[in-house]
Order: C-alpha cells, then structure tokens, then sequence
C-alpha cells in the first residue's frame, strides 16, 4: 500500500535545507513506522516551489518547478540521510537553473514523501530443494516468507535445531535475530555484504 505523507508549509519557508532539516523528525517518524510495518520500502521525496528572478530589463518573472528525489530502497532506518535529500534537492535546483538562469526561491509550496512496500521477488519465493539433494538429508533450507534468509541461514548454523523439531521452520530462527548486527544492511544481501554481518554485542 503506497502512502503519502505531507508536511506544513509558510511564505516564511524559503531554504530548502533548513524547510528539510527542521522537519528532520517527522520525515524519520514516518519512515521508521513504515519500516516496521514492511521491513523493506521504496522512497522518493518530492517539493514543489515557487522560484522568481529580475530580468536585465527590470521586470519580475515567476514560476513554478516541482523536484524529485530518486526512487531508493530501504530497510534500516539508521541508512536514511536527511541531509543527502535536501543535497539531492539542492542539485535539482542548481540543474534547472543550468537551463534558465538566475532563479531563486521565492517559497516553498509543498514536500511531501511517497512510501510504498518493497518486495524483491529473490527475497519472497521459497524454492524448493531438488529431490537429489533434499534425499541426502544434509542441508537444511528454511520456508521463510520475507527476505532475511540469508540471516536464517547464518543462525541455523549457529543454533542447532533437532530434526523432529522441524528445522526448516522460521520461527526456530526469527527469536535469534537481535544476536546479529545488520546496522547500514538492506535485504536481500548483495554478495558484497556478506562479510558485513557480525554477532551483537552482548
């Protein structure tokens, strides 16, 4: 379900870093609860201003332009940069003034933030072990709905399940999940991270 998330504006709002970092908590309350809610989202932050500039002839000239920031994924709240969105902003003005000159912000009109649940079909399809393999009885390959099977798969090694205790099921598993430090982490894990994960300290 994609949610978006509007935040108050006045004529006094002209910066558009001080508007972004003085709302800092509120844009982090949102994406926190959305986290929560769907482990892994989709973002983009968008603003909307009303820009003027004097011409050499003396007249006033306005308008209207509306940024956007990149669609990015998320799932650890502690990654979010308040100050990378109001950076990518700042680079969307200076861009548009590349193509008409000497605009400046006059206000800023709305900003709002779009949150959806992000679901990589890698992380959400349980497969199957094939039946050679499955018959040798050697590997455990847990059904796991989300996409932290990776994480699962560390902690079977580490917590031994007995066999009449369905190991293959996730929640021998999920109970064990704060022992390990997934800080700056987002899942599934490119091949990269791997070596990232450590146990939490105690």
């Amino acid at each position: 379900m994609v949610q978006q998330h509007y935040f108050n504006t006045g004529p006094d709002d002209v910066g558009i870093t001080e508007y972004i970092n003085n709302n800092a908590d509120a844009i982090n309350s949102h994406f926190a609860d959305a986290i929560q809610t769907h482990i892994n989202i989709k973002w983009y932050a968008t603003l909307d201003v009303s820009l003027y500039r004097v011409t050499a002839d003396g007249d006033m000239q306005e308008t209207t332009a509306r940024f956007r920031t990149a669609p990015t994924t998320l799932s650890d709240i502690g990654t979010l940069s308040i100050v990378s969105m109001a950076e990518e902003f700042d680079a969307a003005l200076q861009n548009f003034n590349r193509r008409g000159s000497g605009w400046l912000v006059d206000r800023i009109l709305n900003f709002s933030v779009t949150l959806a649940p992000y679901r990589p079909m890698q992380g959400l399809t349980f497969i199957p072990t094939p039946p050679e393999i499955a018959n040798k009885k050697a590997i455990i390959n847990i059904k796991n709905t989300d996409n932290l099977c990776f994480l699962y798969s560390v902690l079977a090694a580490i917590h031994h399940v007995d066999g009449q205790n369905r190991p293959n099921a996730v929640w021998n598993y999920k109970k064990y999940l704060p022992e390990l430090n997934i800080h700056g982490l987002s899942f599934p894990l490119p091949p990269r991270d791997v070596k990232k994960i450590r146990r939490a300290k105690p």
